[in-house]
């Protein structure tokens, strides 16, 4: 528990001490983490709801959310950004963390 209090603090410090135009903490990728965030927790929280256990639950929604991102980025934008990606799959990953740290 202590472990990821203190790496979600650094997580917070981090982009404030880098410079955002020369590196992934934009704008752009901290929405894309938001929503990859909060989506794959919604879905994690309605496969809970389905009766299924922690780690489907995750598994699915991460696989449910970073798919929409890579066709969002393929048929909206046209160009696939990898930072994007990135930021989607961070997003997922982190609210992995969130689901066990905090035992939901």
């Amino acid at each position: 528990m202590r472990f990821t209090l203190v790496l979600l603090a650094l997580l917070m410090i981090l982009p404030t001490r880098l410079k955002a135009e020369d590196s992934i903490f934009q704008v752009d990728k901290a929405a894309h983490f938001g929503f990859s965030f909060i989506a794959t927790e919604t879905g994690y929280a309605i496969g809970r709801k389905m009766k299924k256990g922690k780690l489907e639950s995750w598994l699915i929604s991460t696989l449910v959310v970073n798919a929409i991102g890579i066709v969002k980025e393929t048929a909206i934008d046209k160009k696939v950004d990898g930072k994007d990606l990135l930021a989607n799959a961070a997003g997922s990953i982190s609210a992995g963390v969130f689901v066990w740290s905090f035992d939901f």
